[in-house]
């Protein structure tokens, strides 16, 4: 099995027929050209693939990329996820308008480690190659590869090939490795069927690692797989990781089904995006300006996919200018904050700008809007502390910590710690899983106090809102509500008590009239003991309200066992004293019984015994009661 030993992606770049599969074949011993067309026609026209092990002990994949003009849509499949390039440049030509147009890609791709080889050296004179390396240097500058070391080679002869290597693997230590952020994902630019084994996928595994048995998802299509092998450097290994080129076989799924383009990454840890706010240049010699509403192709790891292009801020981004805009995708594109991307014009056929993605759910803007300029001017420097604070800013009902570091492109464990550094601060608050800004809380905060004020004022005999009605009201989601009520009552905001939220100062009272008019209605009660008037005639004659009578029961002045039949506290408590001493005496006692024990009649009885059902004190058989627990 391979060990964890650094791993590292070399793309190439250049013009048709400057000789980087030949290259590529010199320095690694293996043919990229895979296809019998490319041979018989001595051109790239798609991705080739090959490996070696440098001095040091690097394990270098390389992806060779057509030259072509016609097959540039296969050289940006090529370039996503590469550590560094190799410019290849034929020194008995010199640049040539797809070394310029590549350059000009690799800048967009923020690419900035590279080497140059000046290939065909046994074809020129020492005058002529001198001139040329000049040529070179010129074209680089202002370049992402500017002041990029230029060697000469031959793959015919071998000339300058060790030095070629001892230089990669000199620009290689300096390469940062990638970073594993528990995020995998691998955008798939080759799939296969292997007899006896299946499916197969490759591409170049960036954002995590991979492990035979993982239980994967394929975006945007949203087919589950699972990982039956890996292998990297065309060796087995149990785990992947990332900054390797990587062969999958998956189990679950056809060839047909995951084309090239397609993204195998761990199920929900990615966004699947229609719009997408971004960053872009126009290149200095595009075409034409990019205006809004433009319809151009957005090349993104290694798929193709047509984009509408909203422009935030004017109506035209002109050659070699920066500015805002939101793509909106035919159909779902798996993004993550950060990603690069390139826009090309279909017709003719040109590259036109690249740049960054800075959100990947965004909301539909208004153009021309201060504040979203302002976000996504923010939004390319900020840490992410800053970045999750203004992310949280745009979900008024909170997000969880887990989502914040899919759409941030952050690890959990970084998310974790800047949500905890938010909250510590003051700038967020969590509510049980989900995480929201400060001024969202507060907002959350005034619905419910507002909610409940105006509760209060169009029923004050109640003690308090029924949670359930607080969350209609409020227009709360029922996940939310009640670790928001315990925060609030947490801060001294609003009290519950039995399912009931109201405010501090809230306290049920009835006016003098309504406590003259409730005493005197509570006296006939009592007088009625176990044979009270019906409470709908008792109402009216003391012009009781429903919540002057929903009070009292409340408070325990009577106590209601059905809806025209109410006892005053007293009689209650002495029917339910005689009701449980016969029961202890005698183990059961019927409707019949209970009418002779109270010297009542039936039509209060019967209702009085169903409500001691109710309240789990007693428990029916058949005709009988029997006390509950015995």
């Amino acid at each position: 099995m391979l060990t964890a030993v650094a791993s590292y992606v070399v793309g190439t770049a250049g013009h048709i027929d400057h000789g980087k599969s030949a290259l590529v074949k010199a320095l690694t011993g293996i043919d990229p050209d895979r296809l019998e067309e490319e041979k018989r026609r001595g051109m790239t026209i798609d991705l080739g693939f090959a490996f070696m092990d440098l001095a040091s002990g690097r394990h270098v994949g390389i992806v060779d990329v057509p030259g072509h003009q016609r097959f540039l849509k296969n050289m940006l499949a090529g370039v996503h996820g590469i550590d560094a390039v190799l410019l290849v440049i034929a020194a008995d030509e010199g640049p040539m308008p797809q070394t310029h147009e590549h350059l000009a890609i690799l800048d967009l791709l923020g690419v900035g480690q590279g080497l140059v080889a000046l290939t065909k050296v046994d074809l020129v004179e020492p005058e002529w190659l001198a001139l040329v390396e000049e040529d070179v240097r010129r074209a680089l500058q202002g370049r992402t590869l500017a002041n990029s070391p230029i060697l000469s080679v031959s793959s015919l002869t071998g000339q300058g090939l060790d030095s070629l290597r001892q230089a990669l693997d000199g620009l290689l230590e300096r390469a940062a490795p990638r970073p594993d952020l528990g995020r995998p994902r691998l955008w798939i630019d080759r799939s296969f069927t292997v007899a006896g084994f299946g499916t197969v996928v490759t591409g170049t595994l960036v954002g995590g690692g991979l492990e035979v048995g993982d239980e994967l998802a394929i975006l945007p299509l949203d087919r589950r797989v699972r990982v039956r092998g890996l292998q990297q450097h065309n060796r087995p290994v149990e785990r992947a990781h990332p900054g390797s080129r990587t062969a999958v076989n998956l189990a679950g799924v056809e060839r047909g089904d995951v084309p090239r383009g397609a993204v195998l990454a761990g199920a929900g840890g990615m966004v699947l995006s229609r719009r997408i706010d971004a960053r872009v240049r126009v290149l200095d010699g595009a075409p034409r300006p990019i205006r809004h509403r433009t319809r151009l192709l957005l090349y993104q790891g290694t798929a193709e996919v047509a984009a509408e292009v909203l422009l935030l801020d004017g109506d035209r981004l002109e050659p070699g200018a920066e500015g805002y805009l939101q793509l909106y995708v035919e159909g779902a594109v798996p993004a993550l904050t950060g990603d690069r991307f390139i826009l090309r014009q279909p017709s003719p056929a040109a590259t036109v700008a690249g740049g960054v993605m800075l959100d990947v759910s965004p909301r539909r803007h208004r153009r021309g809007d201060p504040a979203v300029l302002t976000s996504l001017r923010s939004r390319g420097r900020l840490d992410p502390q800053a970045m999750l604070a203004q992310e949280l800013g745009q979900h008024r009902l909170g997000i969880s910590a887990q989502a914040l570091a899919r759409r941030l492109s952050l690890r959990e464990r970084d998310a974790e710690e800047a949500v905890a550094s938010l909250v510590s601060g003051g700038a967020a608050v969590r509510l049980g899983g989900v995480i929201l800004s400060a001024p969202a809380f507060l907002a959350l905060a005034a619905r419910v106090e507002a909610a409940l004020r105006s509760y209060h004022q169009a029923n004050p005999l109640r003690e308090g809102m029924p949670r359930e009605e607080l969350k209609s009201r409020a227009g709360l989601p029922a996940s939310l509500l009640p670790a928001l009520v315990m925060k609030l009552q947490g801060q001294g905001r609003v009290r519950e008590r039995a399912g009931e939220v109201a405010l501090p100062d809230h306290q049920a009272r009835l006016s003098p009239q309504e406590e003259a008019a409730a005493a005197a209605a509570v006296r006939e009660l009592e007088a009625g003991g176990f044979s009270p008037p019906p409470l709908g005639e008792l109402a009216g004659r003391h012009r009781l309200s429903p919540a002057v009578v929903q009070y009292l029961a409340a408070r325990g002045r009577i106590v209601r066992v059905d809806e025209d039949t109410a006892f005053a506290r007293e009689a209650y408590d002495a029917a339910l004293d005689r009701v449980r001493a016969h029961l202890l005496a005698s183990g059961r006692i019927t409707v019949a019984q209970a009418r002779d024990l109270l010297a009542s009649s039936r039509r209060y009885v019967l209702p009085l015994l169903e409500w001691f059902d109710a309240q789990k004190i007693t428990r029916r058989v058949g005709d009988d009661r029997i006390l509950r627990g015995r």
